[in-house]
């Protein structure tokens, strides 16, 4: 087969595999309910703590917040491997499966191309190739929120950590970018699944980014 279909339908079939909404379905089941009329309204791991803690207390919530995390996290390795099964080029497969399963996550195609923001996902390519990847992400993701939660004049307490893990989605997109260039040293394999994943999270937070953004500016970050 011509390689070229070859690459054309990988990236269809890790798109399709993306666009499985299993939050949605799991929701659905669980408290019978669209989870995209409640919370942040995306389909991913966040939103179903978000939901089902209110619901059901938080002895639901994380364990509901775990398991949709790994099944979003699933979709894009088995993307990933069945990309290497093809593509002889280990970074190009990892590339093509982690970007178009995150594609496929954050604009599903069963759901009118909608869907979440795909952190689950990336992450799950991180934590399957090099754990170590995996570790150091999310501690300098978590760096920058605290960091620039303090620099916005955050007081450290209970609420601090809860507000910056929450809310502070600056930071954790600063946090992302830097991550990037931190993989693209310590793990290259990885690098552009990291830039073209990460480009795709930071234009689906870009609707929480500028609400941060006009909240900071009326002086109401803190407020709420």
């Amino acid at each position: 087969m011509n390689i070229t279909i070859d690459y054309i339908l990988i990236a269809l079939l890790s798109y399709v595999i993306g666009s499985i909404p299993f939050a949605l379905i799991y929701v659905r089941l669980l408290l019978g309910k669209d989870m995209r009329q409640f919370g942040s309204k995306n389909t991913g791991a966040l939103n179903t703590l978000r939901i089902v803690s209110h619901e059901k207390g938080k002895k639901w919530g994380i364990p509901s917040f775990l398991f949709v995390f790994l099944l979003d996290a699933f979709k894009a390795v088995l993307a990933v491997i069945i990309a290497m099964y093809f593509i002889e080029s280990q970074a190009l497969a990892i590339t093509l499966g982690t970007f178009f399963s995150i594609l496929g996550h954050n604009y599903s195609a069963f759901l009118k191309f909608k869907g979440g923001r795909g952190a689950a996902s990336l992450m799950g390519v991180f934590l399957y190739f090099n754990p170590i990847v995996f570790i150091g992400w999310i501690g300098l993701v978590l760096c920058f929120m605290f960091l620039v939660e303090i620099f916005m004049g955050g007081i450290i307490s209970k609420k601090f950590f809860k507000n910056a893990v929450s809310e502070q989605i600056i930071g954790r997109v600063l946090g992302e970018i830097y991550a990037v260039w931190w993989i693209s040293i310590f793990a290259p394999v990885l690098f552009y699944p990291a830039l073209l994943g990460t480009f795709l999270i930071v234009i689906a937070h870009k609707d929480r980014i500028e609400n941060q953004i006009k909240k900071i500016r009326a002086k109401k970050y803190f407020n709420d």
